[in-house]
């Protein structure tokens, strides 16, 4: 058996170069594409699964607190990143779920008493490290706390911590 000589074919082994060098980059490209549909569909589930858990906890707690006009039924907070630093969407929703988890000794409170408590919440709540949110750790500071419509509105500052090296 002979080989045959690969000299008479040039043509066909550059034509089988390209095909398969765009079959690489077709795959690679169609990869990057899913991935990034992949990744936009996660951060929606993650939102929306935040809209349920949220929706969830303000029924309950509107159905605890329908008869009761002047007490606070729920509790809103904005987050505002520190230096123009970009804060993760899923980390945000965390952050947001912890802090409404420390602010919920308000849920009942009558909003005319606001202003017993709101000191002692933000010396409780300035600089507060919440540690591994997404596998990063963030300073939170309350800026603002507002009571509009039995909400209790709060808007904090939020910039990541870097721990001291030791």
């Amino acid at each position: 058996m002979r080989v045959p000589p690969f000299e008479r074919y040039p043509g066909l082994f550059r034509a089988t170069g390209i095909l398969l060098l765009g079959a690489v980059i077709g795959a690679s490209v169609y990869h990057s594409i899913y991935m990034n549909n992949y990744n936009a569909l996660v951060r929606l589930n993650g939102q929306l699964r935040e809209q349920l858990e949220q929706t969830t906890k303000d029924i309950d707690k509107l159905n605890k607190f329908k008869n009761q006009h002047t007490v606070i039924k729920s509790i809103v907070p904005y987050i505002e990143e520190e230096n123009g630093n970009p804060i993760n969407e899923l980390v945000q929703a965390e952050l947001k779920k912890r802090l409404k988890e420390d602010l919920s000794v308000f849920i009942g409170q009558s909003i005319y008493k606001i202003d017993e408590n709101a000191s002692f919440a933000r010396r409780l709540l300035k600089n507060k490290v919440y540690a591994g949110v997404r596998g990063s750790d963030y300073i939170v500071s309350i800026r603002t706390m507002l009571v509009v419509d039995n909400v209790l509105q709060v808007w904090v500052q939020v910039e990541p911590y870097q721990r001291p090296p030791t």
